[in-house]
């Protein structure tokens, strides 16, 4: 007998040699799809996703194609073998060849939803090398968060699609037989679907976007992601704070980036026996001295109150949204000294030292 024709398992030493020269021949040209095609391809498409490297164009694309591709030969090469009648056996009615064939299947279906997803993260980073000079950072993230909801989707039908071409599974009977299950996860599972729906108000409805500078209740920073459930705010402290989307709608939200102006506060407390001579003295020179400065876009200054402790005159000035923290700060310092200076000129007594609220100081501080 010839040494190719001799049958080992069902199967000819022939048989086995072809399956694994169609094998190698699939890794072989897996090998020239990546040096050459993969090159042609980010070659012809450079000027539309110029700011992707070819390296993770190679591993969002490429890397998946290879794959599928060696796995559906393989699976198509192996499927010429006959399958060993000494692995034939049955698991509650269910054979072995059965169990094979499914997951072979399954493998398949499963490397195309990771195509499908890999190819969205793509699409998302050519959208935003396209638009870089357009679109805003809450743009972005509203990109990101239908990516992620599409990615739901894919793998949501990938499990159906498994289910019934690889396990042969009836998924009308399964559904409706879920229904009642499903009711009731529904119920425990309120409050996500309220975020949920909470994240698309907070897309469409845009009280805020990432980047922004906002507080909700005792929680200040800037938006860093809007997820599908949840917001993430990172504080003045540098802590990262998760919450609801839910909450995030339904509380009232200051969103200090949509400020054209910050407000600023200061607070000049003088002794309650200062004569009203040098009280209004005070209150026109504290309006000179910001009158004075190029920075605050308009003011008020105004006697506030006169009690058994002190005589209260509170200084409001605004300033551009824009103008930076140290500048602000030199700002703050220079208004203190002057303030110091009219209070020694008038002889004024201060019952307590001033102090200053920077009441939008957060969103400096960033």
């Amino acid at each position: 007998m010839n040494f190719l024709d001799q049958i080992y398992f069902d199967n000819t030493i022939r048989s086995y040699l072809a399956v694994a020269i169609v094998i190698l021949l699939a890794v072989i040209l897996k090998r020239i799809i990546s040096k050459y095609a993969s090159s042609l391809i980010f070659k012809l498409g450079k000027t539309q996703w110029g700011g992707m490297d070819k390296q993770r164009f190679d591993n969002i694309i490429i890397a998946p194609i290879e794959r599928i591709l060696l796995l559906v030969i393989s699976i198509f090469a192996l499927d010429r073998l006959n399958f060993p009648s000494i692995l034939i056996f049955s698991i509650h009615k269910v054979t072995t060849r059965d169990i094979i064939n499914s997951l072979a299947s399954a493998l398949i279906i499963i490397s195309i939803i990771s195509l499908l997803i890999r190819f969205l993260d793509f699409l998302v980073q050519v959208i935003k090398h396209r638009n870089k000079d357009v679109k805003t950072a809450g743009e972005y993230q509203l990109l990101i968060f239908f990516k992620d909801f599409i990615r739901v989707v894919f793998i949501v039908f990938g499990i159906i699609f498994i289910l019934k071409y690889s396990f042969r599974i009836d998924i009308g009977n399964l559904l409706t037989g879920l229904s009642i299950v499903g009711a009731a996860l529904a119920l425990s599972a309120k409050e996500s679907l309220e975020n949920l729906i909470a994240s698309f108000i907070i897309f469409f409805d845009k009280p805020f976007e990432t980047g922004d500078v906002v507080k909700l209740n005792n929680i200040a920073g800037t938006v860093e992601r809007i997820g599908l459930r949840s917001t993430r705010i990172r504080t003045i402290e540098k802590s990262l704070v998760t919450v609801p989307n839910k909450q995030m709608v339904d509380s009232i939200l200051d969103n200090w980036s949509l400020r054209d102006l910050v407000r600023n506060e200061i607070n000049t407390t003088l002794s309650p026996q200062t004569s009203g001579e040098n009280l209004e003295n005070a209150v026109t020179g504290i309006k000179e001295i910001l009158s004075q400065q190029k920075e605050i876009q308009t003011f008020s200054v105004y006697l506030q109150e006169i009690n058994k402790d002190s005589a209260l005159i509170i200084s409001i000035y605004f300033t551009r949204l824009d103008l930076p923290l140290d500048d602000l700060n030199f700002l703050r310092q220079e208004i203190y000294i002057r303030i110091r200076k009219l209070q020694e000129k008038y002889e004024l007594q201060p019952s307590n030292t001033s102090q200053i609220t920077l009441i939008s100081q957060e969103a400096k501080s960033k």
